[in-house]
């Protein structure tokens, strides 16, 4: 297997086991809640509501739900939502949601049928209109299966982050450079080079080199990436980082800041919550 595809493989299993562990933790708990708030309504209204049969029917649908989740897997590996891609993903997911309350159907029949008659020593019988029943049950599969897509969807994006903070950091370790995604676009810079930073909303505004960048990064990811390649960063302000080596002077200002002066003339002003940077 290439580095890229035991790369994906290792994202799909941590996707996939994180979150079956979060459907494992909050769907039972909804099927609980829901049991009870029918038996609260059946007493308030004096109906007659055997708490037992009302527990298995909620905790059997729950368990089904469980069984289908690797529908809702397959499908969001497949076909993952990305800006270029989103339109036909949600083509996939409305076809594959018809498999998933499908599953989810067969099981619960399955399960119930099981339970009825061992609890109960009785059959249980589900459809009474097949039509109108098989409509009925997948409206209310499309709640938890959207449900369970996006999670995966954000599992996946929060994993894809981590790991690659994680190559990009070994990889400033082993090379001395920095990896940058800019768009679509990695850029590669020499940590050398680097002048300095400042955040810009979700972005960076990143100068080396004579050249300005705007990458996808925190400002703090960023004083990382740049300390594992060896670069010697000093953050002068909140929302600003400077190359150590590139200081040139330091002028403080009448109300406690300072202004930082750059080699080729580049002024910064800097916070005085961040006085060591007068110290290069």
């Amino acid at each position: 297997m290439s580095g890229a595809a035991e790369f994906q493989s290792r994202i799909d299993r941590r996707v996939a086991r994180r979150t079956f562990l979060i459907a494992l933790c909050f769907f039972p708990a909804v099927a609980v809640i829901n049991a009870l708030s029918l038996l609260t309504d059946a007493e308030r209204m004096r109906l007659p509501l055997d708490a037992r049969e009302t527990f298995l029917l909620e905790l059997t649908s729950i368990a089904a739900l469980l069984a289908a989740f690797p529908v809702a897997m397959l499908v969001e590996r497949r076909f993952p939502l990305t800006a270029e891609s989103w339109k036909r993903s949600l083509v996939s997911y409305a076809v594959a949601s018809i498999a998933f309350s499908a599953v989810h159907i067969g099981v619960m029949i399955l399960l119930r049928k099981l339970v009825f008659a061992l609890a109960f020593g009785q059959p249980y019988t589900f459809f009474d209109d097949f039509l109108h029943d098989t409509l009925y049950e997948y409206r209310k599969d499309l709640i938890p299966y959207a449900a369970m897509i996006a999670v995966l969807s954000l599992v996946r994006q929060i994993e894809e982050s981590r790991l690659e903070t994680a190559a990009a950091r070994a990889d400033a370790r082993d090379t001395g450079r920095l990896t940058l995604k800019s768009g679509g676009r990695t850029i590669y810079l020499d940590a050398r080079t680097f002048d300095w930073a400042e955040a810009a909303g979700n972005y960076v505004e990143l100068h080396a080199g004579g050249r300005t960048h705007l990458a996808r990064i925190s400002l703090s990811a960023l004083a990382e990436q740049l300390g594992d390649a060896g670069a010697d960063i000093v953050q002068i302000h909140r929302s600003r980082i400077v190359n150590r080596a590139r200081i040139e002077e330091i002028v403080p200002s009448g109300d406690g800041d300072f202004r930082v002066r750059l080699r080729g003339g580049t002024e910064l002003r800097g916070s005085r919550r961040y006085r060591l940077a007068d110290k290069p």
